[in-house]
């Protein structure tokens, strides 16, 4: 009873330890072990024969004995991988795999360790970009400089070949893309925040969230400072129609328009580099990716003109609000842009106003009766 109850514990523990081991692999491959795990229970019996060979080769034929006898109960669900089986098949099976199988896991993998960094901002609506396009920079040149742990080049060794270095060349050219593509249209988008703000004196607060594959930057739009006189009698600013392109000047609708033509240099650049055979290899992953630039860009286009329609709205409704009612009101929105979002709070407050007279009129009773 002792010695069953010792044989017991240990198998308990020892699967316990494979448990851990293989959550370990899951958490440091991104998930890419149950992608390959798929991939092993879908391969044709003579692919999976030729698993087995060099199954044993590399690990022994009592290891590949098992594999060949445990095989159906893992492919049923009868018994889970080990941590140690997964950790082979990763070594083993990806190259084994089509390169279209190989790019999406590394994609996956790529994506787990590429972390969005978050950059913080203040800055007047008129000089912006000395601010702003630093931040932006700054988050791109993160993703630039990745690199992948190096503990996964040592499990994983396929990781290093030329082929997976392709395939990171390209999805740092696409990440980089679609961060030119998003950013295109930031100085009429800055300008749209400007105007916005010099027609309604009344905002209290803006923001802009730029928002590309690599982090965010959330941008604070300082306002000028009201003075005393415009707290009691208003100032008047900017005036705009109600034509919503008057948001934004035909010069800074031509500078977006020759960015996004410029578009998909940078990953032409990277193919160029590639060899025909990769190019062959990988022509239908990098066509999906064209594609996919093409719609994000028409995606981009239709959100900034968008957003441009609804603050020139939004303006237009505000100042009905102002000339219709003389009660406080407070106006939230928040518009779609092709970068990210503006978000815009408009808010008046009649007791600030009466506060700020009260005040002016008892310095001024001071000063007359101090005489």
């Amino acid at each position: 009873m002792s010695y069953y109850y010792r044989g017991y514990r240990r198998g308990r523990y020892w699967g316990a330890y494979h448990v851990s081991k293989r959550r370990h692999l899951t958490n440091l491959f991104g998930g890419i072990d149950q992608d390959i795990e798929r991939a092993f229970f879908a391969l044709s019996s003579s692919e999976l024969e030729a698993l087995f060979m060099v199954y044993g080769r590399q690990y022994g034929k009592s290891a590949e004995a098992y594999a060949r006898r445990t095989y159906p109960q893992w492919k049923s669900g009868a018994v889970k991988l080990s941590g140690q089986t997964a950790e082979r098949l990763l070594e083993l099976l990806p190259p084994r795999l089509s390169k279209e199988q190989r790019y999406e896991l590394i994609r996956k993998l790529r994506k787990h360790y590429l972390k969005r960094t978050n950059e913080y901002v203040a800055t007047p609506p008129e000089t912006w970009r000395q601010r702003v396009i630093p931040a932006v920079e700054k988050v791109i040149r993160a993703s630039r400089d990745f690199k992948l742990p190096q503990e996964l080049y040592e499990k994983a060794t396929w990781l290093t070949d030329g082929d997976t270095q392709a395939v990171h060349r390209i999805l740092h050219s696409i990440e980089e893309e679609e961060a030119r593509q998003r950013t295109a249209y930031l100085d009429a988008e800055f300008k749209r925040i400007e105007v916005f703000v010099a027609n309604i004196k009344t905002t209290d607060s803006a923001s802009h969230t730029i928002s590309i594959p690599q982090g965010d930057i959330h941008v604070t739009i300082q306002k000028e400072k009201t003075t005393l006189l415009q707290s009691i009698f208003g100032s008047r600013g900017t005036t705009m129609s109600g034509n919503s392109h008057e948001l934004v000047s035909r010069e800074e609708l031509q500078k977006a328009l020759v960015l996004q033509q410029s578009r998909g240099n940078l990953l032409k650049l990277t193919l160029d580099d590639l060899s025909e055979n990769q190019k062959i290899e990988l022509r239908e992953k990098i066509l999906e990716e064209q594609i996919g630039l093409d719609v994000s860009q028409a995606k981009a286009d239709q959100r900034f003109h968008n957003s441009t329609r609804d603050m020139a709205s939004t303006i237009q409704a505000v100042r009905s609000l102002e000339q219709s009612s003389k009660s406080d009101y407070e106006v939230r929105s928040t518009f779609e842009t092709a970068s990210g979002n503006t978000d815009i709070t408009v808010k008046k407050n009649n007791n600030t106003v009466i506060i700020v007279i009260a005040i002016v009129v008892g310095i001024i009773l001071f000063l007359l009766l101090s005489k």
